[in-house]
């Protein structure tokens, strides 16, 4: 994602903790525009958030996101102070005995894993140990990790960009561009913000909807953050009570790792609107399906776990064929290339065109394979909507969130949440 360097007009702070959800987000709208933070990213960040008014001209340096957001690198304030990363790299003298440790464990326990295999008779103390140093292992690369990328966090050209243009900023070495929303930075190339185009998609109307919705001033009553620990892995369930124009709801879904979307934001006193399903029974409560923040146009939807996401799941598709693709026609070029090598190494027209046909047939294999996955997959999918009428009001919910995009003239873009 690229940086964006930005001269903008406060409208709104929202950083009361008690108050908006998730945890840890703060979000601004300054200039007809969406801003978002991660608290922890920065130090003493409530105290400057604290100092900021209505009106405030502040320099943002920030990455767009695909729903058309910003997320925040750093904030400056003429007067107020400013919101900046960590410059360098650097360990407290706690940090830098817990590595020296992590470093030690990897070594012995790597040592005495690889004596007792080569060395010593299998019983039961030498499996146990084997466990433990595994085990070791294991913690021990994983703290030198994240040690590791958090070094290339600071030290990658990146953030060093970063820093420079705020130490530009901060030495007034710095233009406002005519369209009053830009910076020029001397010594800082910044690419020009892209330009918005109105979608024109039309939706068909869809009958006999089960889709309920429901609009109104939002009241957050209880935030939870919920650790599920299971056999191999731990998931976080983000659980949001509240009232929306005197209707209790309930929102769940799986917190999601940052990195082009962000997680569902709603702060008190936001015009929010509800999509939802309720099954004919009425033992069981509302299931919220998506969302839809008229404050900051943010469109979220909750799908179930069975139910397959159009924009992550067309992305993902995408990733696993190339990784396939590359990893079959390698094994096809590999086997070609040795046969000639076999052959005397000669490379004439002929070893081409031998390569070539294997190209060829392993093509048509290969594509036959891929064409009967992705049916089998839409097949399935297309079932799951049309059988269960939870997944037919999900599939609902993603075109009645894009129609509500388009009604506000935002990015046709719906951030794809998991219950």
């Amino acid at each position: 994602m690229k940086d964006y360097f930005l001269n903008v007009t406060l409208e709104r702070c929202d950083f009361n903790q008690n108050k908006i959800s998730p945890k840890g987000m703060v979000r601004l709208m300054a200039s007809g525009k969406n801003f978002y933070l991660n608290e922890a990213d920065f130090a003493n960040s409530q105290d400057f958030l604290k100092r900021l008014k209505q009106g405030d001209e502040l320099k943002i340096c920030a990455e767009l996101l695909k729903d058309g957001s910003f997320w925040v690198q750093w904030i400056y304030h003429d007067t107020k102070g400013r919101l900046e990363p960590e410059r360098k790299f650097s360990l407290t003298a706690k940090q830098q005995k817990w590595l020296l440790l992590a470093f030690i464990l990897v070594f012995v326990g790597g040592y005495w894993s690889y004596f007792s295999i080569l060395n010593l008779e299998v019983n039961f103390f030498i499996v146990v140990s084997m466990v433990i140093a595994c085990g070791a292992v294991m913690g021990g690369i994983s703290y030198i990790g994240e040690k590791a990328y958090r070094y290339f966090q600071r030290t990658r050209p990146k953030h060093r960009k970063r820093i420079k243009a705020l130490d530009k900023v901060i030495a007034k070495q710095v233009l406002i561009a005519p369209d009053g929303e830009q910076l020029i930075i001397t010594g800082v190339k910044s690419s020009p913000l892209p330009s918005f185009t109105l979608s024109k998609k039309s939706f068909p109307q869809i009958k006999q909807s089960k889709v309920q919705r429901v609009r109104g001033i939002i009241k957050i009553h209880s935030i939870n953050r919920l650790q599920i620990h299971s056999r191999n892995s731990e998931t976080v369930i983000m659980q949001i009570s509240c009232l929306i124009d005197k209707h209790p709801f309930v929102l769940s879904y799986r917190e999601r790792l940052f990195y082009s979307d962000h997680n569902l934001f709603l702060a008190d006193g936001d015009d929010v609107e509800l999509f939802f399903w309720q099954a004919e029974d009425k033992n069981s409560g509302p299931v919220v399906l998506g969302g839809y923040n008229h404050t900051d146009n943010g469109a979220y939807s909750i799908s179930g776990q069975m139910y397959i996401g159009h924009q992550r799941t067309y992305r993902l598709s995408l990733l696993i064929i190339a990784l396939v693709s590359v990893f079959v026609f390698s094994i096809v070029a590999g086997f070609s290339i040795s046969d000639v090598y076999d052959n005397g190494n000669y490379w004439d027209k002929w070893d081409w065109y031998s390569i070539g046909d294997a190209f060829l047939g392993m093509g048509i294999i290969y594509g036959l394979i891929m064409s009967g996955f992705a049916f089998l997959t839409a097949l399935f999918s297309n079932i799951y909507i049309v059988l269960s009428e939870k997944g037919n009001s999900s599939y609902q919910t993603h075109f009645l969130l894009q129609q509500q995009c388009i009604e506000s003239k935002r990015p046709l873009y719906i951030t794809e949440l998991r219950q």
